[in-house]
């Protein structure tokens, strides 16, 4: 089976969160961030899939915050094990700050458990993750989630911000992708 972007005509039948519910889910977090937070705090971003989502989310934070990036490499060493590597860390100074770890989706939890082993050692006041979307079936390690937009079991999505092989970061909803059965090479035409 092969996934694809949903073609215009299945656009509708494949949103998952609509652009109206995450518009409500911005709102809401950004008043619990603001309520955890009073004294303010420090956003770190993770890759470019988080970019919409921090943009949004900051917007409806009603205390001091700041925003910084990490970008993340990875290398795959066989053809099951990729291998994480920090290409940048943030240019913001994090020791004794609250600190938020936002990303776009925790799955099995290794980028973020791998982010957070990073970033502990630059001795930040406080260090929890923030994510738009969460896989709680597919996750292994445990990850101190404190804000999570929406739950999901879906293991292929996007827009938002989140792109499937470059493609569909320009959707303003969140979209499954469509699966197309493989063709069998026995099947004559």
């Amino acid at each position: 089976m092969t996934l694809r972007l949903p073609s215009a005509s299945e656009y509708e039948d494949q949103v998952l969160f609509s652009a109206d519910q995450i518009a409500d889910r911005m709102a809401d977090m950004g008043q619990e961030i603001s309520l955890a937070y009073p004294d303010g705090l420090l956003i770190i971003a993770n890759q470019r899939a988080s970019l919409i989502f921090l943009a949004d989310l900051v917007r409806q934070i009603q205390v001091p915050v700041d925003y910084d990036f990490v970008d993340l490499g990875r290398v795959t060493v066989d053809k099951e094990t990729p291998v994480l590597f920090v290409r940048q860390t943030g240019r913001i100074d994090i020791k004794d700050r609250d600190v938020l770890l936002l990303t776009d989706i925790v799955r099995s939890g290794f980028t973020m458990h791998f982010l957070m082993k990073e970033l502990i050692t630059r001795e930040p006041k406080s260090l929890e993750v923030c994510t738009l979307l969460h896989n709680p079936d597919q996750q292994l390690l445990p990850i101190p989630i404190k804000f999570s937009g929406f739950r999901t079991n879906e293991k292929s999505c996007c827009g938002y911000g989140m792109a499937y092989e470059g493609q569909g970061r320009r959707f303003p909803d969140i979209v499954t992708l469509v699966a197309d059965a493989e063709e069998d090479e026995e099947d004559e035409a």
